[in-house]
């Protein structure tokens, strides 16, 4: 028997609250043969808790939204519950990873024996979004997710996977083309230096790295990977350093991140340029304990505060997430926000709580972007399962906070290159 999250019985009291949002502000509980129930995974305890506590708020999110009527215009909003299944109310139930492989994999079976779940969402890390989705493969269940990038997820050939978010080989071409502009305007970007987690994550976006850098007729003159744990980075640091880079490229989990800031600062060195492939700059904690440090850092990512003002759906949904939770929507919250929304535009759509007819629905997806919060074509999977519509922009950190900077035509700060002297 895989071991409780926390006890079953928070487990599940957690989801009823969760699925008793409705209409009016009232809880009006929900009878259980009312309700469907998914399983959402992340790591809500451990050294990326704060990614997995704003993930779990945008799944919480966008369930409150489907179960209650709100006037936003996405799907499913307007109405209480889904309409093809009698008006039925979401159950979500929240397991945590603790960022582990095979704690992940047990959750899944957990959630699904125990649980009653119909799909799972979720997953931050990819390698344990890997091993959980292959365990929810053999339990034939679907697995959404949106918030691991590596392109091997999408490239296992798995019948129940699919992601709604970019994968790292999307990323880097918005990066790379970023490069190439930048090359355009006389910025020199012949040298690379890519430091990353030796995980699936960091390795995967190496080997990527290192094949769109033919791109800028660039080089990658350092590759220095580091174990996840590791928390001491002046080697790694002084190693590419030494290579005088004219950009540093990171796959880097929170406390890697702001170990490499502070090993830098410590041997005097400020990179020409630093863009991080999300992971750990993309969390809230990064740029309050790097401050000064931070300034001038770019990183991908997936969504963007500044385009979500000028889209009034995505600034509906901003603005409710900052009532509910006090706090600024970000990129982890609203990539899961997007995960179960998709996932519950498909129950809908197949009219069953069968695992296999909602996998159909999921194939069939087409949500145009519209119908989202994300500053992206939609949502629609190709063979591989892989979002088609999925797509990554880059926002520089501006005295203390991310603005977005590329693409150019629709930037709202001036890329600053090279980076600032502050913190350095």
């Amino acid at each position: 028997m895989p071991r409780p999250v926390a006890g079953v019985a928070v487990l599940l009291s957690t989801a009823l609250l969760v699925a008793t949002a409705c209409t009016g502000g009232a809880d009006v509980p929900v009878q259980p043969h009312r309700t469907v129930n998914i399983g959402f995974l992340a790591p809500v305890s451990g050294p990326v808790a704060t990614v997995g506590t704003d993930t779990r708020r945008g799944a919480e999110l966008a369930v409150e939204i489907v179960n209650g009527r709100y006037p936003i215009p996405l799907p499913l909003a307007k109405g209480a519950g889904l309409p093809r299944l009698h008006n039925a109310r979401i159950r979500l139930l929240v397991a945590d990873t603790h960022g582990s492989t095979t704690r992940g994999a047990a959750e899944v079976e957990q959630l699904v024996t125990d649980g009653q779940v119909v799909a799972v969402v979720g997953g931050y890390e990819s390698a344990v979004t890997e091993a959980s989705s292959a365990r929810s493969e053999k339990l034939k269940i679907p697995f959404v997710n949106g918030g691991s990038s590596a392109s091997s997820l999408t490239e296992r050939g798995l019948d129940w996977f699919f992601r709604t978010g970019p994968s790292e080989l999307d990323y880097g071409r918005v990066v790379f083309s970023m490069l190439k502009e930048r090359q355009s305007m006389g910025t020199s970007i012949r040298r690379i230096a890519v430091v990353h987690t030796d995980d699936q994550y960091g390795n995967d976006g190496a080997a990527m790295i290192k094949r769109l850098a033919s791109h800028v007729d660039a080089h990658v003159v350092a590759d220095v990977a580091v174990e996840s744990g590791t928390e001491g980075l002046v080697d790694p640091a002084r190693t590419v350093a030494q290579e005088e880079p004219d950009v540093v490229l990171t796959l880097l989990y929170t406390a890697q991140a702001l170990a490499l800031q502070e090993s830098f600062r410590s041997l005097a060195h400020r990179p020409r340029a630093l863009i991080a492939f999300g992971g750990g700059y993309a969390d809230p904690v990064f740029l309050r304990e790097a401050r000064a440090g931070a300034e001038g850092v770019c990183s991908r990512f997936a969504w963007s505060a500044d385009l979500a003002e000028r889209n009034p759906t995505a600034k509906a949904v901003a603005g409710l997430y900052r009532k509910r939770y006090r706090a600024p929507m970000n990129d982890d919250a609203a990539r899961a926000f997007t995960a179960v929304m998709t996932l519950a535009q498909a129950i809908n759509d197949a009219g069953s709580r069968r695992p296999a007819d909602i996998r159909s629905a999921l194939v069939n997806t087409d949500v145009p972007g519209r119908d989202t919060i994300m500053p992206w074509d939609g949502v629609k999977f190709d063979d591989n399962h892989q979002n088609i519509g999925a797509r990554g922009i880059v926002e520089q950190v501006h005295a203390g906070r991310y603005r977005l900077v590329y693409p150019f035509d629709v930037a709202q700060a001036e890329l600053e290159w090279p980076m600032t002297s502050d913190g350095g």
